[in-house]
């Protein structure tokens, strides 16, 4: 099917582009637009009855699939900033949530449905409700429940929401993320021992996580705002030294040139 091809086409796009810090984030929304594309196609082919509401979220589904295109297409030829990719996928991810709350809806319908037109069996009825009900209480949902309030700016309800997040689910593969977006908020309020401290923690307890060159980067740079120049050059110097090819390299010698100048 077509939209299939061209949402398979961006992703190979997607992960073809340089690793960000937003790259499982990315990875997450593109994971759940296929999830929707199932989702939508196993309640067109059940119910016949809802042809034209599931049409429709089959034409949403297919404008985020283009906006994503879009975004790749535009991050691979104008090397677009962080700041707009991470707005661009907070705007895409409401999008996400809205179609959710869509096949919600259908769901609903499907269920009330007498039981000659709707599913054939109980159980699986029953499974697909407790199925919705996981999903609005997953982990993706607390997780960019904070997100969108730290893309708002509104740090201390950020901050409370990666955390429970962490509380939540320790062994999650975002929860190097939520760490390391606590460390953010601190850092944004030029709260820069707290973003120290929270960056520490982060290399610490996920030294195998892809967070690490951020979270080094980020930590650097706090302790030169402190004022501890020496202190932040020996760590960006640690950051060349580990991560010699990266993005977060390429910036922490651009810094240390900054402080030497």
């Amino acid at each position: 099917m077509k939209p299939t091809i061209i949402f398979l086409l961006s992703i190979i796009l997607l992960f073809s582009l340089p690793a960000y810090s937003v790259k499982k984030d990315t990875r997450l929304i593109l994971e759940q637009l296929q999830k929707l594309e199932e989702t939508v196609k196993s309640l067109d082919e059940k119910v016949t009855t809802i042809s034209t509401e599931t049409s429709s979220m089959y034409n949403k589904l297919k404008l985020i699939e283009d906006r994503v295109n879009a975004m790749a297409r535009n991050q691979a030829d104008a090397g677009q900033n962080k700041e707009k990719l991470l707005l661009n996928l907070q705007f895409i991810k409401e999008e996400i949530d809205e179609l959710k709350n869509g096949i919600n809806k259908v769901h609903d319908k499907i269920v009330s449905l007498p039981r000659s037109i709707g599913p054939t069996n109980d159980t699986s009825a029953g499974d697909s409700s407790q199925d919705t009900t996981a999903t609005v209480q997953s982990p993706e949902t607390i997780y960019y429940t904070a997100y969108s309030d730290y893309i708002k700016k509104n740090y201390q309800l950020a901050i409370e929401g990666f955390k429970q997040f962490i509380k939540l689910f320790p062994s999650n593969g975002l929860a190097d993320n939520s760490l390391y977006w606590v460390g953010e908020c601190y850092y944004s309020q030029k709260m820069y021992q707290e973003a120290v401290t929270t960056f520490t923690q982060l290399t610490s307890n996920y030294a195998d996580g892809d967070k690490i060159p951020d979270a080094i980067l980020k930590k650097g740079f706090a302790l030169i705002e402190m004022g501890k120049q020496s202190d932040g050059i020996s760590v960006l110097k640690e950051l060349i030294s580990r991560f010699p090819l990266s993005e977060e390299a390429s910036l922490g010698q651009q810094k240390i040139r900054e402080v030497m100048d």
